[in-house]
């Protein structure tokens, strides 16, 4: 019986020490959220709800919105929730170009867990921030105007123990709290406390709505602050990149989709861990040139017709490349249905494998050899009263 307990440990120790730390949160909560996507500009709008599940901790979290092809910072801001806390915010576009581009976007919280722009005071419903981002003023404020499409991030700045412990700390004292904290966050300072939702409202259809990704125990350990950039590659950080694309990593994804009169289809890919190659000049992914994507295109009645090779959006002539941070495909465009009107799609990252797509691999990693990417995939499906979004599910 001790032989066998002693093995026991010995093989618990091994497997305690075989997988990266942060990982995928299966409860939905998490000290890192990324919503796969934003959409704004053509009448539609997006929604922002993040949540502090703590009872007894007030938490600072910076909100960055991430440019789809260069990964810029291109806007953040810092929210401040009590226990139990919700912030909620809506970002839609203002005015736009003759090609539909936005030219000035505008996030909106009539929230008290946001300052107003430039104060130390606390939004309300009386007196809501109003975030601006316009080209015709970037000049002064440094900030153009976010794109039509990107995604957004969460990152938990730190967790504080701000009396009275519970709901209804007051927002000043979390506020004085950060403010008063060290530049270096403590591992024990980042609970998996943080969830979110992300909602897409469209014109005429309706809103479909997206819990945010979570990931556990990234353990961001830089004191996040406004216009100073935050993310994985920033130095200092406890949790490599490379630990994040390992639980980020899938392949063999079953996405449905319906066409025909009044329906579209789409495919949302993100690539979250490009941002470490800010400084790629002509923006390229760090993947191999041989990256690619097949799909398997299904019917609702098994038959299937064979699709070639294809690119992601936008597709360059040579090399086959996979350029942007966030992308989309169309069903029935970018992805060939033939006759069929209904069914699923088996899309496959087929070339790539973890040596080569990883920025590095863990020496624990379990995708030494396996092809796949470091992606959230989503797809969205518009029909005449009906707006559905979901991540696309694994095959695998």
């Amino acid at each position: 019986m001790l032989k066998k307990r002693v093995i026991a440990a010995v093989a618990a120790a091994l497997m305690a020490g075989s997988a990266s730390a942060v990982d995928v949160s299966r409860e939905g909560t998490g000290d890192f959220l990324f919503a796969p996507a934003y959409f704004i500009g053509g009448g539609m709008t997006t929604d922002l709800k993040v949540i502090n599940t703590s009872q007894t901790q007030s938490a600072v979290a910076k909100v960055v919105f991430r440019h789809p092809v260069t990964s810029a910072e291109v806007l953040d801001f810092l929210i401040y929730l009590s226990p139990s806390d919700v912030w909620n915010g809506t970002v839609s576009c203002a005015a736009a170009d003759a090609n539909g581009t936005c030219t000035r976007s505008v996030v909106t919280s009539a929230d008290d867990s946001i300052q107003l722009e430039n104060s130390a005071t606390f939004a309300s419903a009386a007196a809501p921030a109003v975030i601006v981002s316009d080209n015709a003023t970037a000049a002064s404020t440094g900030r153009v105007a976010l794109p039509n499409q990107g995604y957004v991030e969460v990152i938990m700045g730190s967790a504080y123990d701000v009396a009275p412990f519970r709901p209804g700390v007051l927002k000043s004292n979390i506020l004085a709290a950060h403010t008063a904290a060290p530049a270096l966050v403590g591992v024990a300072a980042t609970p998996n406390v943080l969830t979110g939702v992300v909602t897409a409202n469209a014109p005429g259809i309706g809103a479909a709505s997206l819990p945010m990704v979570a990931l556990a125990d990234y353990d961001n350990s830089v004191k996040v602050e406004v216009g100073i950039v935050s993310g994985l590659d920033v130095a200092g950080q406890r949790t490599p990149v490379r630990d994040v694309e390992e639980a980020l990593w899938t392949n063999n994804l079953a996405i449905p989709y319906t066409v025909g009169a009044g329906k579209l289809s789409l495919t949302t890919f993100t690539f979250p861990t490009k941002l470490t190659y800010n400084n790629v000049t002509d923006g390229q992914y760090p993947f191999t040139a041989k990256t690619c994507i097949s799909a398997n295109i299904y019917d609702n009645s098994e038959n299937t017709i064979v699709g070639s090779v294809f690119n992601i959006s936008p597709l360059p002539v040579a090399p086959q490349t996979c350029l942007d941070e966030f992308q989309w495909m169309v069903f029935g465009t970018n992805i060939a249905t033939g006759s069929f009107a209904e069914g699923w799609a088996r899309i496959s990252f087929v070339n790539p494998t973890a040596a080569a797509a990883q920025v590095s691999v863990p020496a624990d990693s379990t995708n030494v050899g396996r092809a796949g990417v470091p992606a959230l995939v989503t797809y969205m499906v518009k029909e005449p009263n009906k707006f559905t979004w979901a991540y696309a599910a694994s095959t695998r």
